[in-house]
This record gives C-alpha cells, sequence and structure tokens, in this order.
C-alpha cells in the first residue's frame, strides 16, 4: 500500500493526492491548518478560567471525567487531580467488551486516585444491536467514517451521552474527555464547548438510519431527550490533553506509577477495548483503509508520535487484530447469527 513519506495516510484515504516526491495533499496543506489546531496551548488561559469557575461553585464535583480505563482517560484524571485539584466523578460506559485488564487498572486507578466512581451499563442485546447494525451498514455520513469507524462512533456517542447525563442530573458544570490531537477534525472549538449548541433536529438525523433498522430507543442511548438539550447552564465538555500537552512515553510513564498495566489482548490501537479490533476490521473491509490512519497521521504531523511508531499500530503484521475482533464476534452473537451475517 502506498503511504505518504512524511505521515502514514495510504492511498485508499478518501480525497487524497500526492506530489511527485510521495508527499500527501493534507500534509502539503497542513501548514495553513496548523494555523488553526496548533495554538491549541493558547488555550491554557480558557482551560483555567473553566476549571476555576467550576471550583468557585463549590458542587460535590467539579466535573465528570469519561473514565475508558485506557491510558489517555487515566493520565487525563490523574492531571486533573494532581495538578488541579478537581473533585472528580469518573463515569466509566461499559459496552460489554472492556478487557479484563482495563477492568483491573480501572479499580487500581480510581483507589489510587480516590476518585468516586460510576459504571454505566446498558442492556448487551441493546448494545450488540447497535455495534452490529453500525458494522454491517453505512450508517454514519462519509466526512465521518474518514475518521473512525462506524462501531466506534456509535459507542463514543454513547460515552458522551451517559456523562453529559450523568452531569446534568448532579448539576456538575464540566465534562472531561482524554482526546488526544489526534482525534480533533477541525480546529480549537472543539476543545472547549457545549454539545447542546449541535441543534436537535440535526443531531437526531444523524442517527435516523440507524433507528430505522433497530428502533426509536436508540436515540435515548446515543443523544439527550430535548429536555435535556434545554438545560441551563448547560455543561462545557473539554479535552484538556491538547491544551496541556500530549506525549505519549510520559503518559505511560506516569500511569505505571498507578499500577496501571498495559493489557495484552487488545489491538494496537486500543488500550482498554476489545470491540475496537471488530471495528478496524469491518472499516478497512468496507472503506478500504484504516480508520485510524487519519488519526496517527495528525499525531505524527502535530510531531505527538514518531511515523514508524504510527506505522506500528496501523499494520497488524501478526494478525491479531483479526483474531481479536473474532473472539469478539463469536462473544457477541449466537452461532447461527455469525454464521448468518458474518462480518469479520
Amino acid at each position: 500500500m502506498k503511504r505518504c513519506i512524511q505521515c502514514v495516510l495510504p492511498s485508499t484515504f478518501p480525497g487524497i493526492s500526492f506530489s511527485e516526491d510521495g508527499v500527501c495533499s493534507i500534509c502539503s496543506d497542513f501548514a495553513e491548518r496548523k494555523a488553526s489546531i496548533g495554538p491549541a496551548k493558547n488555550l491554557n488561559s480558557t482551560l483555567s478560567k473553566a476549571i476555576e469557575a467550576a471550583k468557585s461553585q463549590n458542587r460535590q464535583y467539579d466535573a465528570v471525567v469519561a473514565f475508558s480505563g485506557g491510558k489517555d482517560s487515566t493520565f487525563l484524571m490523574h492531571m486533573l487531580r494532581e495538578t488541579f485539584d478537581l473533585k472528580l466523578l469518573a463515569v466509566t460506559f461499559d459496552n460489554g467488551f472492556l478487557s479484563e485488564a482495563c477492568s483491573t487498572n480501572i479499580r487500581k486507578v480510581v483507589n489510587a486516585l480516590n476518585v468516586d466512581h460510576l459504571f454505566i451499563k446498558y442492556r448487551q442485546d441493546h448494545l450488540n444491536g447497535i455495534f452490529l447494525e453500525s458494522a454491517l451498514s453505512q450508517i454514519y455520513p462519509d466526512h465521518l467514517t474518514k475518521f473512525g469507524s462506524g462501531v466506534c462512533i456509535s459507542c463514543i456517542r454513547m460515552v458522551m451521552t451517559a456523562t453529559l447525563r450523568t452531569a446534568i442530573e448532579k448539576q456538575i458544570p464540566m465534562v472531561m474527555l482524554g482526546n488526544s490531537p489526534g482525534q480533533l477534525l477541525q480546529s480549537e472549538d472543539e476543545l472547549i464547548y457545549q454539545d447542546n449548541k449541535i441543534p436537535y433536529a440535526l443531531r437526531r438525523q444523524l442517527f435516523s438510519k440507524l433507528a430505522e433498522k433497530r428502533g426509536s430507543w436508540i436515540y435515548n442511548y446515543l443523544m439527550l431527550t430535548k429536555e435535556e438539550y434545554g438545560t441551563k447552564p448547560f455543561p462545557q465538555t473539554i479535552s484538556p490533553l491538547p491544551i496541556v500537552g500530549y506525549d505519549e512515553a510520559e503518559i505511560y510513564r506516569t500511569i505505571a506509577d498507578l499500577g496501571w498495566l498495559k493489557p495484552e489482548d487488545v489491538d494496537p490501537n486500543s488500550t482498554n477495548c476489545r470491540l475496537n479490533a471488530f471495528g478496524i476490521i469491518r472499516h478497512k473491509n468496507q472503506y478500504k483503509f484504516h480508520p485510524y490512519d487519519y488519526e496517527m497521521s495528525e499525531l505524527v504531523r502535530l510531531g505527538s508520535m514518531s511515523r514508524e511508531a504510527a506505522l506500528e499500530k496501523l499494520e497488524d503484521v501478526a494478525g491479531k487484530v483479526g483474531d481479536i475482533a473474532a473472539g469478539v464476534e463469536k462473544d457477541m452473537f449466537c452461532g447461527s447469527c455469525a454464521g448468518q451475517r458474518k462480518v469479520v
């Protein structure tokens, strides 16, 4: 597969072109885009003001943390406790496919940091229905699937809804996300925002295909109700890591001191979830490029990851991703369903 000689984007990535020397069009445009993406650290003052405003309310919790048990959300929670001295409520969305090692890491970390913690778990048959439909059908617009698998888009949206709903119910002013700089698609406006700025009808339309195939109950999993969207004041959603700086090596060193151990039963792009491999395989089969191609390439362009390290995460030399995905499929469906609608 032909890949950009500077980043890692392949020739199969939608809309890409290459110069004669092998540099992709996205790298060529990066200098101009960097004007909007690069100055994330300039938001330090805005971040500090948001944190101080939340702390001044003197509520039981200053922020909800979307805590997946993975490396980034673990480091985020450590930083929010140790650097900003925030009173946190960790919320873990259990999609039914968390690694056993991840579950152990979660227990270790919340105990080490003395953080209150909630697990949110929905009916597994409902979750499996959402993941199956997200894998088998082109549920989401192409402009979203360039940056992640349909399975992950659905799962992340359920994480967002669960954390926001918790914040609204408990009147917590902030929701903190462990997004890396490579997961930002457009500008620094994605770093500190209010999710209800997107019109309710437009958000509902995004999930209409899924609702047509599975039922209207999916709306309650994937988005807030109209009344919840009208909450005033509405919680801020913040991704602090691109603002304060992102160094993967430092993240691993820091969280090791909390007793966190890297799971072995997940794909190279995940540190918590077996389902991710299932989404990767289906996305590659359907779209002919890796759902992490863009994220890894952006981390390379930003200098947060070497090109070699990015390639290691994208090139499944030992076939590990397929093996994990097959195991997930076996767990997810009964034998007859797996035989009739095999995905991997």
